[in-house]
């Protein structure tokens, strides 16, 4: 192997590390929430907050540290996020108290930002052109790993150990990525320097807090007159977020990188997949556990089937899209992710594990075919410029998609009971059959929107090909 190649494959791995290790830290947590609870005897709802902090953090920073990477650098706020990754996620384990806790992972999400935000651009700027889908795929795939082995990971250790075990672990994770970063990650050639829009970024930071706590509130079940209150001063702020970013000279997030037709459809193909695999990943314990009375143990190998397959076909997807161009191998992967979504509608009380191996392990076949040659698209058609912003629009994107999969799951399962689901799942022989009917309403309803975005993808496509025919016609 030669260095240049060696030089590359390292570069990946400290890019990598912190998308594995900022979603993983998201999802470990979950599965501690109640030891943490009885810990430090508060609420479970003051207790989700430490959950809720870490997200929202990420949500409010990333477009935040997109910004900052175009003008001051991606590869320093890229690594110096894993410094303060390192340093919440240390001190989250010497809490004294819940609130200490949550400001810690508020901290922590901070830094995972930092992550998030540039990982794709670094790789971007790195990596020629025909070997850029896969690396892409490969970020997806450590994305994929990182959500979705954080709480089975997260339960062995707090198993053998106890909470802070948890974060303990992420310290030198950190540090080391962080040595790594430095020095195989190039220093930047270009800056593009420009002013801060503080306006913007606090209108843009109350429409998404409030639009996630009403999210929350629904798919816990609470329907009272004031969230309605809150939803319509979320969609005030964010209307006036909208009406000043295009009307100052350097906005926050720039509409800009939404000029291409591409990248808007992109951005539509990630939210909508992301929200149906959350989703999905979401309710699917549930079924196991509530309806086929499955273990612990048992529904999480099931579950493990998503990541396995999504980590294997992510990189093949990302050479296929290098090989056949992004387009036709996300028009493949939308198809094949609106018919996972169908045929997961069709679960029965009945159904036998081979089915339910067949039906999990397509669905993260899907996943990795579509989200890398997706991400490519993504990044090919924004202006060089907006390469930072684009990379922490995308985190963002997920993000959102991963809260909406989250809310729209629950709150679809409940409507169909007469008690929350946390009272089913005491006795859930009661009511399986309907709790059936809201899966089957739930998947149908991800079948839908996965194939409306399809359908746009191509609207946009047929128009952005249109418009390149054109320009060459002219010329």
């Amino acid at each position: 192997m030669d260095k240049q190649k060696t030089h590359s494959i390292l570069l990946l791995i400290s890019v990598c590390a912190g998308a594995f290790l900022s979603h993983f830290s998201a999802g470990f947590v979950n599965i501690a929430l109640t030891d943490i609870s009885l810990y430090f005897s508060s609420s479970l709802a003051l207790t989700q907050w430490i959950v809720n902090g870490y997200l929202l953090s990420i949500m409010l920073f990333l477009p935040f540290m997109g910004k900052l990477a175009d003008q001051y650098g991606k590869r320093k706020i890229h690594n110096w996020g894993y410094l303060i990754f390192a340093v919440g996620a240390g001190v989250s384990a010497l809490s004294t108290s819940i609130q200490l806790l949550i400001i810690c992972r508020i901290v922590q999400g901070f830094g995972a930002a930092m992550l998030q935000a540039v990982n794709m651009a670094i790789v971007t700027d790195a990596y020629p052109e025909k070997h850029r889908g896969k690396a892409l795929g490969i970020i997806s795939t450590s994305v994929g790993f990182g959500a979705l082995l954080g709480p089975s990971v997260g339960g062995l250790l707090i198993e053998a150990f106890s909470w802070h075990i948890l974060f303990w672990t992420i310290v030198p994770i950190s540090l080391a990525a962080f040595v790594l970063a430095q020095k195989f990650i190039p220093l930047d050639k270009q800056f593009y320097k420009s002013s801060f829009d503080y306006l913007g970024s606090m209108l843009f930071g109350v429409s998404i807090v409030t639009f996630v706590y009403v999210l929350n509130s629904i798919g816990e079940g609470v329907a009272k007159p004031f969230l309605f209150v809150i939803m319509a001063a979320s969609i005030i702020a964010f209307l006036g977020f909208m009406y000043r970013s295009k009307r100052v000279e350097y906005p926050f997030i720039d509409p800009r990188i939404f000029s291409s037709l591409m990248v808007r459809s992109g951005g539509v193909i990630l939210t909508i997949s992301y929200a149906a695999t959350f989703a999905a990943m979401v309710s699917l314990p549930f079924y196991l556990r509530g309806v086929l009375h499955y273990s612990a143990e048992h529904s999480g190998l099931l579950l493990m089937c998503y990541p396995l397959l999504l980590a294997l076909f992510g990189p093949v997807s990302g050479s296929l899209s290098d090989r056949f161009g992004s387009i036709k191998i996300v028009f493949i992967g939308l198809f094949f992710l609106s018919i996972s979504m169908f045929t997961l509608s069709f679960l029965t009380e009945h159904t036998t594990l081979p089915i339910l191996i067949i039906l999990f392990c397509f669905l993260g076949f899907s996943m990795g075919i579509l989200t890398s040659p997706n991400y490519s698209i993504m990044m090919f058609y924004v202006p060089l410029q907006y390469l930072g912003m684009m990379g922490s629009t995308i985190a963002l994107l997920r993000n959102i998609g991963m809260v909406l999969g989250t809310a729209v799951s629950i709150t679809l399962m409940n409507s169909w009971l007469d008690l929350s689901l946390e009272d089913w799942m005491k006795n859930p022989r009661a009511d399986s059959a309907q709790v059936m009917i809201g899966f089957h309403y739930l998947f149908l309803l991800l079948g839908v929107l996965t194939v409306l975005a399809g359908i746009y993808f191509f609207k946009c496509m047929w128009k952005s090909a249109e418009s390149e025919r054109k320009k060459r016609n002219l010329v």
